[in-house]
């Protein structure tokens, strides 16, 4: 996630001792451009082809992936993490949903069906009630397993 703060202070340490004017000319870039990212006021990070035009003459070992993580473009594994995590909840979540949803549709199934059958024998509403329970029962189990 492009960070206007981090890339400003990184580039004034990749600057060094020497002037604004100095560096971009170094940088072969606009002052102008430089001024805007170190003043933090363009609302999108700049190009990584900017970024490499500065890390090639960056001091204080300010080097071209730092710059590309700053400004978004390199996810950090804190990033990468997140995002994982965050996908495996919303699979999680879609995968609850749809367990829910085929239970329900199984459930409106059986209680609706006239002459289910068991070992050529009719089950009886109770049975086909215990059978939802434990259906219930063994959902709920394998959640807690799947969990640990």
């Amino acid at each position: 996630m492009f960070n206007a703060e981090l890339l400003s202070d990184l580039i004034k340490q990749a600057q060094g001792d020497i002037s604004l004017n100095n560096f971009a000319r170094e940088c072969k870039i606009s002052s102008s451009t430089l001024s805007r990212i170190i003043n933090m006021t363009n609302s999108c990070a700049p190009s990584p082809r900017t970024l490499q035009k500065i890390a090639v003459r960056a001091h204080n070992g300010v080097t071209y992936d730092e710059l590309m993580k700053v400004a978004g473009y390199i996810a950090s594994n804190e990033d990468i993490k997140a995002r994982v995590e965050t996908e495996k909840h919303i699979s999680s979540v879609s995968a609850e949903k749809e367990i829910v949803k085929i239970f329900d549709d199984l459930k409106k199934y059986l209680l609706t069906t006239d002459g289910l059958m068991l070992s050529g024998n009719p089950l009886s509403k109770e049975a086909i009630e215990s059978l939802i329970e434990t259906l219930s029962y063994a959902i709920k189990v394998a959640k807690i397993i799947n969990e640990n």
